[in-house]
């Protein structure tokens, strides 16, 4: 009995010092030159997972208090670097923890004309999506934005007409948006100049990988400063790196929390099916203020005739064991969570994706010997999803392997809620999802 004793009291006092973890903590008001600790935290996400590789083969937790953490570059975890054991990322107990892929400016606004104002920003901020006090701004468009309409929130015949390309002075990286002729998903294009007849030159349209024609009817133009007429709506000069914007009324600019879009991925996880980054979990995080993806979505996938962008808020490729449990994805400008070639085991779990650009949760093979399996999405809610990329849906499973898709609230969405493409119908469970407004603006392809 004794010598018994003492193998317990061995094994509870050895185990813990073998596989014994750590804990990190960041704030937005502490400092990366600090040791991390709850009284000293760090300030920066980055820091803490740079920290993070010196526990390599322990668990490690990183834990956020509340406030807002804008990231200056995409951070990424991969399988060639010395990982921890486990690693979760976390809000700290319940506060309220948002991720930001953008950054917060502090703009000098100058009257210029009719209700607009101006402010001259550094030469290196470009964006596609502005956000006053929160709130996303429109960006200048024709017909002017309409909340209630199905598609693209308003769209106008003649919307390239050259009558109305003729009042836009320069319209050179203005963007066009239109569905094609088949109403089975949306085109992209970039303005790169007028021609002789006063009609746009394009560029763009790969977006379905063959040659297809425009719905002449459902189209819109946006990001030209001679549609800028409408209270929210706003422009950025490139060139001269001048931001218009013209403020809804009761909007009081020299107290307004002024934000901006940066980058296209907030987190990557990379690795590969020999090598894959494992046991990474996210956990009560928001996302938000990610960049516009329309014109990166180039990827041609074997079976399909449209393209995707294999990048998202969150991107996992060669991934095992990792979770996504009570998070938030609002006001994205792409997809919200990507899973891309080889990932096992993965569960997006609890979260909540509304008001994004594309897709909420891919699944999108690389090969046919290089796909997602096993892997779970239970009990999440997917609306307003696929506002400017009418392909975006609420899931979209492509050569997945094996997949429980239980207990999600998907609407308001495009297309359908939940696409399945290459592959048999039952190689994945699709149990008990609540479905409605699905098809709003394309048909079932």
């Amino acid at each position: 009995m004794k010598i018994y004793s003492l193998l317990i009291y061995f094994l509870i006092c050895y185990v813990p010092a073998s596989g014994q973890g750590h804990t990190f903590y960041v704030s937005v008001k502490g400092n990366d030159t600090n040791a991390g600790t709850i009284r000293e935290p760090f300030k920066t996400l980055e820091k803490a997972l740079s920290a993070s590789h010196e526990f390599s083969g322990k668990a490690v937790s990183i834990q956020l208090m509340g406030g807002t953490y804008y990231l200056s570059n995409t951070l990424t975890l991969r399988s060639s670097e010395k990982l921890p054991s486990s690693l979760e990322i976390k809000a700290y107990n319940d506060h309220k923890v948002l991720i930001s892929a953008g950054r917060k400016l502090n703009p000098d606004w100058q009257l210029f004309k009719n209700g607009i104002y101006k402010t001259q920003l550094p030469s290196d901020v470009s964006f596609e999506r502005l956000y006053v006090n929160g709130i996303l701004q429109t960006l200048a468009r024709y017909p002017d934005q309409d909340t209630t309409a199905r598609i693209f929130y308003g769209t106008a015949e003649d919307a390239t007409y050259y009558v109305r390309v003729l009042t836009w002075g320069n319209p050179v990286g203005g963007y066009v948006h239109v569905l094609d002729e088949s109403g089975k998903g949306s085109l992209h294009y970039k303005i790169t100049g007028v021609d002789d007849t006063d009609n746009v030159e394009l560029e763009g349209g790969w977006q379905n990988t063959k040659p297809i024609h425009w719905n002449k009817k459902y189209h819109f133009v946006e990001n030209v400063l001679g549609e800028l007429d409408a209270p929210g709506e706003w422009y950025l000069d490139k060139t001269l790196h001048i931001l218009y914007y013209y403020p809804p009324v009761k909007t009081d600019l020299s107290l307004a929390k002024i934000e901006v879009s940066n980058l296209k991925n907030s987190i990557e996880l990379l690795g590969s099916q020999e090598s894959p980054v494992k046991n990474i979990s996210f956990k009560n995080l928001d996302f938000k203020h990610n960049e516009r993806t329309f014109l990166n979505t180039k990827d041609s996938v074997a079976g399909g005739d449209w393209a995707i962008y294999r990048g998202g808020a969150l991107l996992l490729s060669g991934t095992e064991n990792c979770k996504i449990e009570n998070c938030t994805f609002t006001d994205l400008g792409g997809n919200a969570i990507m899973l891309s070639g080889y990932n096992k085991n993965d569960t997006i779990r609890s979260c909540q994706t509304d008001h994004i650009g594309a897709s909420a949760v891919s699944l999108i093979s690389t090969s046919e010997n290089t796909y997602s399996q096993q892997c779970a999405i239970l009990n999440n809610t997917f609306h307003h999803i696929g506002e400017i990329e009418k392909r975006g849906t609420g899931i979209n499973l492509l050569g997945a392997r094996d997949t429980v898709v239980q207990g999600n609230k998907i609407y308001h969405v495009p297309g359908s809620a939940i696409r399945i493409e290459n592959q048999a119908a039952d190689n994945n469970q699709i149990l008990k999802n609540t479905i409605s407004d699905e098809f709003r603006e394309i048909k079932n392809p």
